[in-house]
């Protein structure tokens, strides 16, 4: 037994099914492994071959004298997931399918019960699930096998079982009104079956276009912050993701695709992918004179240009969005990439020419929606960054505290986050700041006591959305809250998720300011720097002073961190951190303490 699990690399799943295939055909001797063929097939994940040797064995010697169990496990093989008993029911119903079901449609149902009898027994097939009893499910590794050897040694059934599947996930299906995530689970599962059966119109544009996005209403994303799920069916429409598309597909479709890919990538940090697609999406866009739509791919292009660090490139971006919502005359747009503009003149130091893009942009918002005459979601986030790097907390309380009620009417999980998230910085602002906007001390007690809860929910569901490049602004925040309790290792740990986040994408703004928080925490234990601490009901203790040595090695993170922060800086053009990075420099020099300066959220 330990010769064969050496044999078979130790591989779980390998012995698993050599267990079964010897108690079926060699009466459990295990000195019959040699039985098992030595084929090796050609494959990007080698460590998996042993596992496939078992299964071609199981194909081409046991599984060849008994079509019918074959043919249901290529059937389980053409999903990705348990395959439900309403879906093999219709595998199964007639007309048949020319070298797949010609042997299974006409099976009773206690023939069929015994076959699977027979599959779960060899272990080819899981044992049931208590809560779907007729579904059935394989390994990952049994079902791949089993589907690419089907699509390998008959296509024309591979691709037809496919449609099949398609069409009644697509007919029976009936999502309501105001359906879960979970409700839309099976129009996901259209997408991928569609997909395969060559029909990608019909499924981008009858089951993503009309009934997951809901046309523009986009509601899987906007409502449901389903993300990562739309990326997932997007991909479907690639022959490598994302970088080939198929072939065949309109250019209309092919720029929806980009675009939409684009976005996903993105929101989760991956930005280099994104960039890639924006390009693609906005050249298509601007050949088909499409510019609408060309101008939101501009705006899209020049927020993923931002957060990778090329400020320069988003500034020409905006300016390039913005033109082309004025082209289109779309009342939306051309507001809102006023604000996409404002955001990267403002992140190049260019403040007093990003708050006059952000006042015509509060004009037309006003023109626009005169029941909703400030600016909100993320056209209002981008200008909320400007407001709380002047200091003015108190206004970006008040403005939040309304457009988080609308956000929160309107259901959109993203913007009900990021209005927590400003809203707690706000507060956090107002705390740090000595009380100032406040009328008493009790005041700024209660605005320390409730600013974290809005920063824990905004994390909590932007997490839930996985919006990783909304995240990274959640944890700096938390981490400026923890550093000014006296809670230095959670500040540690938030600043930590930030690097690992922001080195995925790379997103290399978020990445200064970590550097720049992280000197701040270096200051703030170095001088036991806590002015939030007894502020709160459950405040920590007063943090101790640090000896010599401790406080040399701050000093020496706090020379790391400026030094990494002012890099970032340089080669980004990143100058709304320069006067952050100007008053943390006499600090490091002895000349001030970190006590004394203003507070940054």
């Amino acid at each position: 037994m330990k010769a064969t699990a050496l044999d078979f690399g130790g591989h779980p799943l390998a012995l698993e099914l050599l267990a079964g295939y010897l108690n079926e055909t060699q009466k459990g001797d295990v000195r019959q492994r040699d039985h098992i063929r030595a084929f090796l097939a050609e494959t990007e994940n080698p460590r998996h071959d042993h596992a496939r040797r078992v299964m071609e064995s199981y194909e081409k010697e046991w599984l060849a004298g008994q079509p019918a169990l074959l043919a249901i496990m290529q059937m389980v093989g053409l999903f990705d997931r348990p395959a439900s008993d309403d879906s093999l029911k219709a595998l199964r119903a007639k007309p048949t399918i020319a070298g797949l079901t010609d042997l299974i449609v006409d099976l009773g149902d206690a023939e069929w019960r015994r076959a699977i009898t027979r599959l779960r027994g060899v272990r080819l097939l899981a044992p049931p699930d208590p809560n779907a009893p007729d579904a059935l499910d394989a390994h990952p590794l049994v079902r791949e096998w089993f589907g690419e050897r089907l699509r390998q040694t008959n296509e024309g059934a591979w691709k037809a079982v496919h449609g099949r599947l398609y069409e009644h996930l697509r007919d029976t299906t009936k999502e309501g009104e105001q359906p879960k995530l979970e409700d839309l689970a099976p129009l996901y599962q259209a997408i991928t079956h569609g997909c395969h059966a060559g029909r990608h119109h019909e499924a981008l544009y009858e089951i993503y276009w009309m009934r997951i996005c809901r046309r523009d209403e986009f509601y899987t994303s906007r409502k449901l912050g389903a993300i990562g799920s739309n990326l997932a069916a997007i991909s479907w429409f690639f022959d490598r993701p994302f970088d080939a598309l198929v072939l065949g597909l309109a250019e209309q479709a092919m720029a929806f695709i980009l675009s939409e890919a684009a976005f996903y990538l993105r929101t989760h940090g991956r930005l280099a992918e994104a960039l890639a697609a924006e390009n693609a999406g906005l050249r298509l866009r601007e050949k088909a004179n499409d510019w609408r739509n060309a101008s939101i791919a501009a705006s899209n292009l020049s927020e993923a240009e931002l957060l990778v660090g090329d400020i320069r490139g988003s500034v020409g971006s905006a300016v390039k969005c913005v033109e082309l919502a004025d082209r289109a005359g779309a009342e939306f747009e051309m507001m809102d990439h006023r604000t996409i503009y404002g955001a990267a003149l403002h992140a190049g130091g260019r403040g007093a020419e990003a708050e006059g893009i952000f006042a015509d942009a509060g004009r037309l918002q006003r023109q626009r929606e005169p029941t909703r005459p400030l600016l909100y979601s993320l056209a209002g986030f981008r200008y909320y960054d400007l407001l709380l790097d002047s200091g003015d907390y108190s206004t970006v309380r008040d403005v939040v505290t309304q457009t988080l009620e609308w956000a929160k009417a309107q259901r959109f999980p993203r913007d009900v986050s990021l209005g927590e998230l400003y809203l707690g910085r706000a507060l956090l602002g107002l705390t740090l700041a000595g009380g100032k906007g406040l009328a008493d001390r009790a005041a700024v007690r209660t605005t320390a006591r409730v600013a974290y809860p809005h920063l824990s929910r905004a994390a909590d569901g932007i997490r839930a959305a996985e919006g990783n490049n909304y995240l990274s602004r959640c944890l700096l925040a938390q981490a400026a809250f923890h550093r000014g309790v006296g809670d230095w290792a959670s500040s540690a740990r938030d600043l930590d998720e930030v690097e690992e986040i922001g080195e995925l994408g790379p997103m290399r703004l978020y990445l200064c300011d970590m550097a720049l928080e992280r000197a701040r925490l270096a200051f703030a234990q170095s001088e036991a720097f806590a002015p939030l601490n007894r502020l709160t009901d459950d405040s920590p203790p007063d943090p101790e002073p640090p000896g010599q040595a401790e406080r040399d090695g701050f000093h020496a993170e706090a020379v790391k961190q400026l030094a990494i922060a002012a890099d970032y800086i340089e080669k980004c053009g990143y100058h709304r951190r320069d006067e952050e990075l100007a008053e943390l420099q006499p600090v490091l020099r002895g000349e001030r303490t970190f006590a004394s300066l203003p507070p940054h959220v």
